[in-house]
């Protein structure tokens, strides 16, 4: 394409809205590469955006253009992301029945999991009472060695000894459960 025959774009390239694209370009491509990860799409998707401005009427003129861009190059994303997902369940699924395949855990898995919870509940029940509440501290409040070793008075050494005696025991009282 060349400069006559871009002729018809003038209105666009000259109105506030076509102005501000030009102004946004880069940044809306690099906006739309980032969330969709590919530069291709993104490409396709800005030109796509700039196409909705040419569709505006001329008066359209909006308080904030750059934030109506972002506004368009987003929804255009959000499109195209539901469409390749819907795409991709449909190729995962029965292409000639249309099932979707499911990403749930069967009932035999969530059993499995349930079971495992259990064993590990049991197992903790049996620590000695300073290594569960170490092992507890760590696993359920997520504090760090260095925070149970200020809440609970003892070395960060200690409290690496604790973890370390509490998993072998978990791992070992599990196996033994399992077999």
């Amino acid at each position: 394409m060349n400069d006559q025959d871009l002729w018809c774009l003038d209105p666009v390239r000259t109105s506030p809205l076509g102005m501000a694209f030009q102004q946004y370009a880069q940044e809306l491509q690099r906006f739309l590469h980032r969330r969709l990860g590919c530069p291709d799409t993104a490409a396709d998707l800005m030109q796509e955006t700039f196409l909705r401005v040419a569709q505006l009427p001329s008066s359209t003129q909006p308080d904030n253009p750059r934030a109506y861009l972002f506004r368009i190059a987003s929804n255009l994303a959000t499109d195209a992301m539901r469409r390749q997902q819907v795409r991709s369940a449909y190729e995962l699924g029965d292409v000639e029945t249309g099932e979707i395949a499911s990403h749930a855990p069967s009932q035999e898995t969530a059993l499995e999991a349930r079971q495992q919870c259990r064993l590990l509940r049991e197992a903790v029940a049996t620590l000695p009472a300073k290594c569960r509440i170490v092992f507890l501290l760590h696993k359920s409040e997520h504090l760090s060695y260095g925070e149970i070793a200020g809440r609970l008075s003892i070395s960060k050494s200690a409290v690496e000894k604790h973890m370390s005696k509490a998993l072998a025991h978990c791992r070992d009282y599990m196996d033994r459960a399992g077999r």
